[in-house]
């Protein structure tokens, strides 16, 4: 059995951002027995979710060929949690760990038309109705496979009200966590509840990377 975990990136965000090298600098510090990919996502909805599922075809053929039963985590963060909801009800198997996810991005993101710079590639493009029209396309009115889903909301989220992705994951499992913000304060204490979720075996003694260790992998993505 080949594991994965793949990390998927919210709005103006990247494989650099702090809680996808904390997760990656975790997997690799401690020898987990799975793979990490976090894929660089375009700001174009259908552009970004083409990306995904031609990483999910690819990691499945690679398995195959091996002889390997794929087990896929896909771990969303905002919008990236978004996608990921898109993808359960696409691909059979799946499992989801969403970390304060975007239920309704198209009613959220109109904010943000215009110019938009990209907080970790600097890339600069122009946010329009046409992003909007594609979000709308992938919206799912209820998520799929909720026996598959975890989703974890912080109540000081000031971007994200968290009573919308409460209610619309309802029948998943939801923990619920005072305090916090969107970016989503200490993702590292729930690292051994996401490889449980997952059915990944993990040693007994775990190490936390440190932050500078973290920030390091930057300059590598």
């Amino acid at each position: 059995m080949q594991h994965h975990i793949i990390y998927v990136h919210g709005f103006n965000s990247s494989p650099g951002s702090f809680k996808a090298l904390q997760l990656k600098a975790f997997v690799e510090q401690n020898q987990i027995n799975a793979q990490y990919h976090a894929p660089m996502l375009s700001h174009w909805p259908e552009q970004a979710m083409a990306r995904l599922q031609e990483l999910l075809t690819t990691i499945k053929e690679k398995d195959l060929a091996a002889e390997k039963i794929t087990r896929i985590l896909l771990v969303g963060s905002s919008l990236g949690g978004f996608y990921s909801t898109y993808l359960m009800a696409r691909y059979p198997g799946l499992k989801a760990f969403l970390i304060n996810p975007a239920v309704f991005p198209q009613e959220l993101l109109p904010a943000y038309l215009g110019l938009n710079t990209n907080l970790y590639t600097g890339e600069q493009y122009e946010l329009t109705q046409d992003h909007m029209q594609q979000l709308r396309k992938l919206h799912m009115a209820e998520p799929a496979c909720c026996q598959n889903i975890k989703v974890l909301l912080q109540t000081k989220d000031e971007v994200l009200d968290y009573h919308r992705a409460e209610n619309y994951y309802c029948q998943a499992d939801v923990t619920v966590i005072e305090g916090g913000d969107h970016g989503f304060q200490n993702f590292e204490q729930h690292f051994t509840t996401l490889l449980d979720f997952a059915g990944i075996d993990y040693p007994e003694q775990l190490t936390m990377p440190e932050e500078d260790e973290v920030l390091k992998l930057r300059a590598l993505v």
